[in-house]
């Protein structure tokens, strides 16, 4: 089967975590100053191994051990100075939580960005940026479809598109939840959470790897337009200026498919069926006008509408585009525009988020793409 691979380079614009639900805890690292160091256990416990002494304190600080005492903490940091895997600066807000809990055993975990198990390098998963991939041609098969002559507004037009594939299939009917049909589109059959045909099956990403990368951790803040939220959240950050690179390959099938899911939504509604792109019309240009078109138009501007934080998308080549990943990248990155229902407190739906988190005044998650080359395979 023909296929196209797209070669990407990630840039960090503001601080990104991504987990994998593992933490630091203060038996993992040592504090100096404005710097964690994160200790080798594997070298600690050889060095305890190797001296009866040691390890018979060991094992005394063991067997008494209590959440509360504080013995086994000083004893670990006490003989794993310099056994360090590497070490991570805090940002000033982090330090200060921190310290607070530095002899608390149970207190200041401290998430880890996901790492190479064999080389503790961290990376981006392909499944974030597939996530991500996935709103932007949501996104896409909504604006091929969208009527130029309806007056009405977007939300309002892409309501009246949902609402018509609902009238017309019965096995809608029964979801009152706009979210969970946005699945339909990316079928051929319109069934709910039917692998099989989900069209990004077609769809390879790799993971990205680091070319260059800059690590702090952090303490996120939860903003809205009027007030400010700590909460104790302390992350791993890959900072602004590390690189990631990585690939994205479409199969020809993938362009049948959306194809298949064009004409039916467009037989289904009774509109004429949308120009359609082939592998062969597809190029670097043509993925990131894609997801510019979602990223961009429906997740920069309106973050920027709500929160009033300068933060801007330079497009410098055609091949540039933006994407918001990993955690605390909000709903609006995660749902797409005119469909949104956003639970809030009290039990609001909205068709925004109201706060946004940030890290030394930066909104979180945001990342410049650029497509380098690409390349046909057969």
């Amino acid at each position: 089967m023909k296929s196209k691979t797209f070669n990407i380079k990630l840039k960090v614009l503001t601080p990104i975590h991504i987990g994998d639900g593992s933490s630091y805890d203060p038996t993992d690292y040592i504090i100096d100053k404005n710097e964690m160091h994160v200790i080798d256990h594997d070298r600690f416990i050889q060095k305890i191994n190797s001296n009866k002494t040691l390890y018979d304190d060991f094992l005394e600080i063991i067997k008494n051990f209590t959440p509360e005492s504080i013995g086994l903490i000083d004893f670990i940091r006490e003989q794993s100075k310099g056994l360090y895997k590497y070490s991570l600066k805090l940002d000033e807000k982090a330090l200060e939580y921190v310290a607070k809990s530095l002899n608390e055993i149970s207190k200041a975990p401290i998430d880890k960005f996901i790492r190479n198990p064999f080389n503790d390098t961290i990376y981006i998963p392909g499944s974030s940026i597939k996530g991500a991939l996935r709103s932007a041609i949501i996104e896409v098969i909504f604006r091929k479809l969208s009527n130029k002559e309806d007056k009405s507004n977007d939300s309002e037009r892409r309501n009246k598109l949902l609402e018509s594939l609902i009238e017309r299939n019965s096995d809608l009917n029964k979801h009152n939840d706009k979210g969970k049909l946005l699945e339909t589109l990316l079928t051929t059959t319109f069934k709910l959470n039917d692998a099989k045909n989900d069209i990004l099956k077609h769809v390879l990403v790799s993971d990205f790897l680091p070319s260059e990368a800059s690590l702090q951790i952090c303490f996120p803040i939860n903003k809205s337009s009027t007030k400010e939220n700590n909460i104790p959240a302390l992350l791993e950050c890959a900072m602004p200026g590390s690189t990631f690179e990585g690939t994205i390959t479409f199969k020809e099938q993938f362009f049948i498919e959306l194809g298949k899911i064009l004409d039916n939504i467009a037989n289904t509604t009774k509109s004429g069926s949308p120009k359609k792109n082939s592998l062969q019309d597809f190029d670097g240009n043509l993925l990131a006008k894609w997801i510019r078109a979602n990223y961009v138009d429906k997740v920069l501007n309106l973050e920027y509408k709500r929160t009033k934080t300068k933060f801007t998308f330079d497009k410098t080549k055609e091949s540039d585009f933006i994407l918001k990943i990993g955690k605390h990248a909000g709903a609006l990155s995660k749902s797409i525009a005119g469909l949104r229902e956003i639970s809030v407190k009290e039990n609001n739906i909205l068709d925004s988020q109201t706060t946004f988190w940030y890290i030394n005044n930066k909104p979180m998650g945001w990342v410049l793409g650029e497509v380098i080359s690409s390349s046909h395979l057969n």
